[in-house]
């Protein structure tokens, strides 16, 4: 029995050793990736968050456990009218322009009251976006100024009290970040000056902080316009208002996009005397190749939403979680996380390739000790990887978003054990969902060898192993 068992350990061993030098022969190998697992150079920052709660398709498909899985902290709330109702925006809420601000019988609280009970039942965070969603074609645009602005922020602080002090028997939500309208750089969402948005902006936040001076304020939501963006940090300066948050959005097709426009947003914050504001991407997404075509060329819409729902939406959206590590942002909610056409669910609640990959970057944070990474200038390979506290385990999160697929070279130095170690792969292409490919007990090496598909992402755990 003895010799038995000595004979199939050796047996096990050959095999694992055998499939080790397959899958780490480094001779056809590029663009080497260098991780020294002794270099700690910060925390990884828990940046995979969303836009809107759990409740779609008006209350019946909840997402709530996968909201749970996906460790979301924090939800901003925009366009729920799409996935659930008629909630939180200022015609719902406050049905009648002409009604008394100052009445609680003025309001209509009771399915948006429900709506956010369901997201901070969970634990997670939101940030309030006072004003209107995008409006359906046959809808009654809400794009123009207030008719006044001081009614329009006094309904808003209202609002506040009614979620954060229980006034008209509000449920004392601790709602901290209250955003200022949606996009007034574009026309969709704002008819008016630059100048009459900075003024509501002015009266709002006035309002707000009266009601609550340890809430936080900000705006502008931007879609992209940086002269708009410089004019509102400007009157904001000039008139020493508070700017607690500057927030932002942006489409693209190119991940490198985000990180440089996060760190212009910060230049600039800094340039005109908000270096200390929070920078919050409220809303990013893979973008359209043409927005006037959405909606009106069937193929380009129907190739659009495919490449968002897809693997190289999913190899997209990971590139940009490993980039904002290195972008000056505090908060970022992914548009959306809801079964919406820009979503990370089917309409019936089904998890899509982009969710696994905010999945993957969610288990890289149980390695929450970010390593140095070192890798050719240029490469299309996306990298992040960390230690865990215990240093028992290392994770790296690669993404492709390219089409080319690539032999890459993996070096990791300093590995806090000499022992064997347990190396697993997790893959999300066209076949798989963060599926294993792979579990083995391998020697430590200095170098290991992947392919790394175009259009796909890879997750890798190296623990030392337990004997």
């Amino acid at each position: 029995m003895v010799n038995l068992r000595r004979h199939k350990s050796l047996v096990s061993l050959l095999a694992s050793l055998l499939s080790f030098a397959l899958l780490y022969a480094a001779s056809s190998a590029t663009e080497p990736i260098f991780i020294d697992a002794s270099n700690i150079i910060g925390t990884i920052k828990r940046l995979n968050d969303v836009d809107n709660g759990p409740l779609c398709q008006h209350g019946v498909v909840d997402l709530s456990r996968y909201y749970k899985e996906l460790g979301v902290r924090n939800v901003r709330l925009h366009d729920v009218s799409w996935s659930y109702g008629d909630v939180l925006d200022i015609e719902y809420v406050f049905p009648d322009w002409n009604a008394d601000p100052d009445r609680p019988e003025s309001y209509n609280f009771t399915r948006s009251d429900y709506y956010i009970r369901t997201i901070t039942d969970l634990g997670i965070n939101i940030i309030f976006r006072l004003g209107y969603s995008a409006e359906g074609k046959t809808s009654v645009p809400h794009n123009a100024p207030p008719l006044s602005y001081d009614k329009w922020a006094n309904v808003a602080a209202h609002i506040v009290r009614h979620y954060n002090q229980g006034w008209a028997n509000g449920p004392r939500a601790d709602i901290q970040y209250w955003e200022v309208w949606n996009e007034p750089d574009i026309s969709n969402f704002w008819s008016g000056t630059p100048e009459q948005y900075y003024r509501l902006y002015e009266t709002t936040t006035k309002a707000l902080k009266a009601v609550d001076p340890s809430i936080k304020v900000g705006g502008p939501a931007m879609a992209g316009n940086l002269f708009f963006f410089e004019g509102f940090l400007k009157y904001c300066r000039q008139r020493h208002l508070s700017v607690d948050f500057v927030s932002w959005h942006i489409y693209t097709q190119n991940s490198s996009d985000v990180v440089d426009r996060g760190k212009k947003i910060h230049e600039m914050m800094g340039q005109y005397g908000y270096p200390d504001a929070m920078s919050i991407l409220d809303e990013w997404n893979y973008g359209p190749s043409n927005w006037q075509a959405l909606f009106i060329d069937a193929d380009a819409t129907r190739r659009y939403f495919d490449a968002t729902q897809n693997s190289l939406g999913a190899a997209f959206d990971a590139a940009v979680l490993i980039g904002l590590e290195d972008a000056q942002v505090d908060i970022a909610t992914f548009y959306t996380g809801t079964s919406s056409m820009w979503g990370l669910f089917t309409s019936s609640g089904v998890p899509q390739k982009p969710y696994y990959a905010f999945l993957a970057f969610n288990n890289l944070l149980n390695s929450p000790k970010r390593l140095a990474v070192t890798s050719a200038v240029g490469s299309s390979i996306h990298t992040l990887a960390g230690i865990s506290e215990d240093g028992h385990t290392v994770r790296i999160l690669i993404s492709n978003p390219s089409k080319e697929s690539h032999s890459q070279r993996i070096e990791i130095t300093n590995l806090p054990w000499k022992a064997p170690f347990q190396y697993q792969k997790q893959v999300i292409d066209d076949r798989s969902n963060l599926d294993t490919v792979n579990d083995l007990k391998v020697l430590p090496v200095s170098t290991l060898t992947e392919e790394v598909a175009g259009q796909s992402v890879v997750l890798l755990t190296i623990r030392e192993f337990a004997k």
